[in-house]
């Protein structure tokens, strides 16, 4: 059995550092132009978002598998921290003029990840995992040096950020091709499910305050209490699952746990950005309506794989997918009816997150 490992407060000051920096991701997906959100700039806010995610992976992953205590632990967190911030201050409505500032931090991040893999590779006898130490050194090196490359002036920006997106996407999947080799490393599922908890948690706190600047302190209206409240009920189906649905004792490499993170987190980003849209009325109601249900279906989907993934008990989860998959396209339906209404949309989804919570709970009881 391993042992529970204490997060500590370093670790939880990185996580707060990444929550804050992963919550201004949002910015990248206005256009300077109208404001408006277009499916252009959603894809550039996944690109970033992938960004991020994996940089603070590797990191969780590292101290959870290794639980390395020394002088040079709390000295790496604190250097990660400050070009996580310079990273999160160099998010623009146009990522080309902030590519070289946006690019040389994610290298000098990735570099640090390998740095700390080398040293942990040279310090163990273990021959599996030295060899898995040195894989992930080598991708996150190339990783870091193709970073480095796209800062100068060769090519159109078009190019160079297409290359350094499709190497920071090729690190981020790298872990599932070690699937065998990650295996045999030991992980503290139970640990690193609830480090990512309390990141989901800070992001939560993240869009609270989001809703908190959709107010005006003397026109309180239903939207922002509807907006309050649909913010909640996704905490509260995020809690439930975690606290009830998952096997946080299951003997795991977790990679579907780390994985269906991403999903959560950028469903949940684009959920707080299109609904502070949407209450400004400076969204088009229709592309609203396509891109929440999108957004809504990542988070849920995310969250519920998980607990299908790490149920505590076997269960054949087919019938419940079928039928709620159904309810799910009978709110996007009755949402394109109701999209102009802005009240009642956002009441007609707060009751269907409440519906598909008791039914999730309802499934976990059987």
């Amino acid at each position: 059995m391993v042992n529970k490992k204490e997060i500590s407060e370093f670790e939880l000051l990185y996580d707060l550092i990444f929550a804050y920096a992963f919550s201004r991701v949002a910015t990248v997906m206005l256009v300077p132009v109208n404001q408006f959100i277009t499916f252009q700039s959603i894809g550039q806010f996944l690109l970033v978002s992938l960004v991020f995610w994996t940089i603070w992976s590797y990191q969780i992953v590292f101290a959870n598998r290794f639980s390395v205590k020394n002088k040079l632990t709390p000295l790496f967190l604190f250097f990660d921290m400050f070009w996580v911030l310079v990273l999160s201050q160099a998010l623009s409505m146009d990522m080309a003029q902030t590519h070289v500032t946006f690019a040389s931090a994610t290298s000098i991040l990735f570099f640090s990840m390998a740095v700390q893999y080398y040293l942990k590779m040279r310090t163990t006898n273990d021959v599996a995992l030295k060899n898995l130490c040195f894989q992930l050194v080598i991708m996150l090196s190339l990783t870091g040096g193709i970073g480095f490359i796209t800062i100068f002036p060769w090519g159109g920006f078009t190019a160079r950020s297409s290359i350094y997106g499709f190497s920071v996407l090729i690190a981020a999947i790298f872990p599932i091709t070690l699937k065998k080799m990650l295996a045999e490393v030991t992980v503290n599922f139970g640990d690193l499910t609830e480090r990512y908890s309390l990141a989901t948690l800070f992001l939560f706190g993240a869009a609270v305050i989001a809703v908190g600047q959709t107010i005006i302190f003397d026109q309180i209206g239903l939207g922002n209490i509807l907006f309050f409240l649909m913010i909640l009920g996704l905490l509260l189906f995020y809690h439930t699952i975690y606290k009830t649905g998952i096997d946080r004792q299951s003997h795991t490499g977790g990679l579907v746990l780390i994985y269906s993170h991403y999903f959560i987190f950028i469903g949940l980003g684009l959920i707080v950005v299109l609904y502070e849209k949407y209450l400004s009325g400076t969204i088009q109601s229709l592309f609203f309506v396509i891109t929440a249900a999108l957004s809504l279906a990542l988070f849920l989907g995310g969250i519920i794989i998980n607990m299908i993934i790490y149920s505590k008990r076997e269960h054949n989860y087919l019938a419940f997918i079928s039928k709620n998959i159904l309810f799910f396209i009978a709110w996007i339906a009755l949402s394109l009816l109701i999209q102009e209404i802005v009240w009642l949309f956002m009441i007609v989804t707060i009751l269907f997150l409440l519906f598909f919570l008791y039914k999730v709970k309802r499934e976990m009881a059987e």
